[in-house]
């Protein structure tokens, strides 16, 4: 069929959108692609990514004047922009492959920094070039993303046998467009991940974060808390018990100071060797302003040390530690006190032991500890 047939008839038929004609013009490629992969398998199953994309290119151009699109309109841009073709200024195309024999892959990154801002229209081609015969698809770009995973950065996962309501932006209960588009793209991954894990019981969180929303950026190296300086324990110290007051609980409990573990180590990279003793060392509370009293649980001194440093932090949130609360600890947000909201918490657990706690911190009365806890 000669290229002005094709325009006509695609008038004909009232599809003559760019979407359309888009559309046609990946699912021939895809034919083309296969057809001269069948025909030299073991050139198409040596290419190497960079290879790959510049016979793409070259592809596109030999299909293009089978419709409405112009060969010379077809450009690699990879390295430098997102998609690594482009078709016209609203449409391209992003090159991924692998040697397995699967069609799964590590795809882009999910913040498309380097995205040509007038494409609208993605399409992904992907190589299989794995197995006996070397194959190539096309499929819509955000119909192939089944999950996200992290390497140096959020990444998404693709899957080019993906059902179009499998796609994580179905699990997330969003669009495509809506993500990219979202200047809180990572925090509302980030979230729905954390989400996602307690409500499948699994005592875990995303370890990834980046300066795209918080105000500073984390430590690759992982450091043991006792070569931390002592204004960085406090630092970590208060946040710890501000996000994860359940710690703060005297009653016994083999999971308490699970999440403050997980969040020390994955959002700060910091270990603590014993949990345990960074809110109970010293023993139990036998003496106030050196008046004997029945032995109470460490803790309470713990609280009543930092609950100024709370107050002054929770008073005046940053972003980042706004963020963090909305994720870990979101009963704080409910009204404006977010440390009368605090304090509340930590005094269920002083009624329990019949600890005058708000005494003790208005007061900021001198302890002295047992060697037993």
């Amino acid at each position: 069929m000669r290229t002005d047939e094709k325009i006509i008839s695609i008038n004909k038929r009232e599809i003559n959108s760019v979407n359309e004609a888009f559309a046609e013009f990946m699912g021939l490629s895809e034919i083309e692609f296969n057809d001269r992969s069948k025909k030299d398998p073991k050139l198409y199953k040596g290419l190497s990514p960079s290879k790959l994309e510049e016979v793409t290119r070259d592809l596109l151009r030999d299909v293009a004047p089978m419709t409405p699109f112009k060969p010379e309109d077809i450009t690699l841009v990879s390295g430098h922009r997102f998609p690594d073709i482009m078709a016209t200024d609203y449409c391209g195309v992003e090159v991924k492959s692998t040697k397995d024999d699967k069609w799964t892959s590590i795809g882009s990154s999910i913040v498309e920094s380097t995205r040509n801002i007038t494409v609208e229209n993605i399409y992904m081609l992907f190589g299989k070039l794995g197995g006996s015969q070397p194959e190539f698809r096309f499929r819509p770009y955000q119909n192939c993303l089944s999950e996200i995973a992290v390497t140096h950065s959020p990444r998404y996962l693709i899957n080019m046998e993906l059902a179009e309501n499998e796609t994580i932006f179905c699990k997330m209960g969003t669009t495509y467009d809506e993500l990219r588009t979202s200047p809180e793209a990572i925090d509302k991954v980030r979230r729905y991940y954390r989400n996602k894990a307690k409500e499948e019981n699994k005592i875990e969180m995303p370890w990834w974060i980046t300066t795209d929303n918080v105000e500073t950026t984390q430590p690759f190296n992982i450091t043991l808390w006792n070569t931390l300086p002592e204004t960085m324990k406090d630092d970590l110290q208060t946040k710890c018990m501000i996000l994860f007051p359940e710690a703060l609980n005297p009653a016994r409990s083999q999971t308490k100071y699970n999440q403050t573990t997980l969040w020390l180590c994955s959002y700060n990279q910091v270990i603590v060797p014993n949990i345990r003793d960074f809110y109970s060392a010293g023993g139990q509370i036998t003496h106030v302003n050196g008046k004997r009293i029945k032995p109470i649980p460490q803790v309470f001194a713990r609280i009543v040390k930092y609950a100024g440093r709370i107050k002054k932090t929770l008073n005046d949130p940053s972003k980042e530690l706004k963020m963090l609360i909305q994720d870990y600890n979101p009963q704080l947000l409910i009204g404006e006190d977010l440390y009368s909201n605090w304090l509340k918490i930590c005094l269920q657990y002083a009624k329990t032991e019949d600890v005058p706690l708000e005494e003790w911190i208005n007061e900021n009365p001198s302890f002295t500890f047992s060697k037993k806890d």
